[in-house]
């Protein structure tokens, strides 16, 4: 018998490694379902829950006085109405009035709170089986944590194939925007609580109508899609199809290539797609702030994947409190074996109120026929936003301190399981980076080492964007155009190289993003990739999704991808 520790701010886990023992059941309590104090004592939940109820009534309620002064271009109401500002006036009035009434309740409630933080367990809430669920068969050494014995109500969920074939996966990352509603306004975005049902909706594949579905009759769905509906099908230049796109300007395309003919065939119409084809294996979410927002988010979401992670926060940190929490969200259809958070030291101006990090995780994706466990790393972060000198400071900063924590949670988690045979498919890093790889005033962002350790799809062997690749931040003040309102109409323009950079934040600097209207080229969206020992991993799409038109100012990201990790043993 072995031991291992796991540390994390605030609590330290001692996990017992046990040779024929399945090495997820060791994290049964570190794992538990629940809220952050879900491993605590019944007395300390009640108080923590007491404190929620005494905090909650107050922000609601300043949230919606601070939201009736910032005006969005897509709200109903007009200032010079009298109607209208006699209404606004009568609702500032009884928010006022209810603000000072719940001050003292909310004072109480944050007495409660601030101790609390000091012995927090664990920074973050999780959806996932209960510990009957865990123990269902004990037949097989991993059979405990096959999905039709945790879920019975989530979709099914392919095992690893045998080890003659390699095993596809996808991921999926979006900047959402639900933030608190005055935040959101700020943003050009409105109904928090809405947007979040109807993200909902979209990422679970409920109300989308693909192309591939039209004329079909009501509750009739298409079957998973073929290699065809995917942008290509491998690395390989043999498997490229180059009838049916128009050729690249500049020149001929050289075969020997693998790198320029995989990409350069491909047009922004194979890159930009208004429907979500299926549903992704797992789902990277930044700026989930707001609580109802994220019940909405959530109800949706756990139908279709059943291990979630959210709330993710160390409200005290770095000799700082903050008022919002991480923002981060993954939903995966695999089970966690590892969960671990670290928030940034250095923050600028008011990105210093959320608790920016990153979340790291280690995810279970079965075991070969010899026994050898397939497990990926998958981690998400929101970094510094901003353009200027002290912002880019910051964020070089954190970008160092994410590469030494995605490295030491690694090491860890390879030291606790130190007993169990495991080959890792995929190593990745995704989330809103607030950088791009073309503006000037991002160059000390660019040369970071991050970006020798992770490959970025979008980027050739030159270090140029492929001709494929749009921006991913919207040009707030114009998402709400008429021509942009639809998924439809928003892939449209994107794939205009004429009317693209009316809508797509620009790679010149500008004090304001409502400012930024240029070339169009703003990309601030990343999936980046580290290829791991003993494994190949192919690329088998890259996609931007409009599906979100109007619900936020980013444009999601999805990548499809295989492993063969039938190798050696690591």
């Amino acid at each position: 018998m072995s031991s291992g520790t796991l540390k994390g701010d605030g609590e330290s886990f001692t996990i017992m490694s046990l040779k024929d023992v399945n090495y997820h059941d060791l994290f049964v309590e570190y794992l538990v379902p629940g809220g952050p104090y879900a491993t605590s004592d019944w007395h300390i939940r009640l108080l923590y829950k007491i404190s929620c109820l005494c905090l909650k009534p107050f922000f609601f309620v300043l949230d919606s006085l601070l939201s009736i002064f910032i005006r969005t271009t897509d709200e109903s109401y007009h200032r010079n109405d009298s109607v209208s500002l006699l209404l606004i006036s009568i609702k500032v009035l009884l928010l006022s009035v209810s603000l000072v009434c719940f001050l003292p309740l909310a004072l109480f409630g944050f007495i409660i709170w601030l101790p609390l933080q000091l012995c927090r367990p664990r920074p973050y809430s999780y959806i996932g089986p209960t510990l009957n669920e865990r123990h269902t068969s004990m037949s097989d050494k991993y059979e405990r944590i096959q999905c039709g014995n945790i879920h019975p109500k989530s979709t099914s969920m392919s095992q690893p194939s045998p080890k003659s074939a390699a095993k596809t996966y996808s991921v999926i990352t979006a900047n959402i925007c639900l933030m608190p509603e005055f935040i959101a306004h700020i943003n050009n975005l409105t109904n928090t609580i809405i947007r979040g049902k109807q993200i909902s909706s979209y990422f679970s594949g409920d109300g989308v109508v693909s192309s591939v579905n039209k004329g079909k009759s009501p509750g009739e769905t298409s079957s998973k899609p073929s290699e065809n509906n995917y942008l290509v099908s491998s690395w390989s230049a043999d498997s490229i199809r180059t009838d049916g796109y128009e050729e690249i300007a500049g020149g001929s395309i050289d075969s020997n290539s693998v790198a320029s003919t995989l990409w350069s065939v491909s047009s922004k119409e194979c890159s930009v797609s208004d429907v979500l084809p299926t549903a992704s294996d797992f789902i990277c979410l930044q700026e989930v702030f707001d609580s109802r927002a994220t019940d909405k988010l959530l109800q949706g979401l756990k139908a279709k994947y059943p291990y979630i992670i959210y709330d993710v926060v160390w409200p005290i940190h770095n000799y700082r409190i903050t008022l919002l929490g991480s923002g981060l969200c993954i939903a995966s259809r695999y089970p966690f074996i590892d969960i671990e958070f670290k928030p940034f030291a250095d923050g600028n101006r008011d990105d210093k109120l959320a608790c920016k990090g990153i979340l790291m995780t280690k995810v279970y994706l079965g075991h070969t026929e010899d026994g050898d466990n397939l497990i990926g790393y998958l981690a998400t972060t929101h970094l510094q936003a901003w353009s200027h000198s002290r912002a880019s400071s910051a964020r070089c900063k954190q970008i160092n301190a994410m590469e030494g924590w995605i490295e030491e949670f690694q090491q860890q988690s390879r030291k606790v399981h130190n007993n169990a045979t495991e080959k890792v498919l995929f190593n990745m890093v995704t989330g809103d980076f607030n950088f791009d790889k073309i503006s000037h005033c991002d160059r000390n962002e660019q040369r970071c080492s991050v970006f020798q350790q992770f490959v970025d799809p979008c980027i050739d062997e030159d270090g140029a964007q492929h001709s494929w690749v749009i921006g991913t931040e919207l040009n707030q003040k114009k998402m709400h155009d008429e021509r942009v309102r639809t998924p439809q109409g928003l892939q449209r323009m994107l794939i205009s190289e004429l009317e693209r950079h009316q809508y797509v934040a620009s790679t010149t600097p500008a004090r304001s993003t409502f400012q930024r209207v240029g070339d169009g080229k703003r990309r601030i969206d990343y999936i980046l990739y580290k290829q791991c020992d003993n494994t190949t991993m192919v690329i088998k799409d890259y996609k931007f999704f409009t599906g979100l038109a109007t619900l936020t100012d980013h444009i999601p990201v999805g990548m499809m991808f295989s492993c063969d990790g039938t190798t050696t043993n690591q």
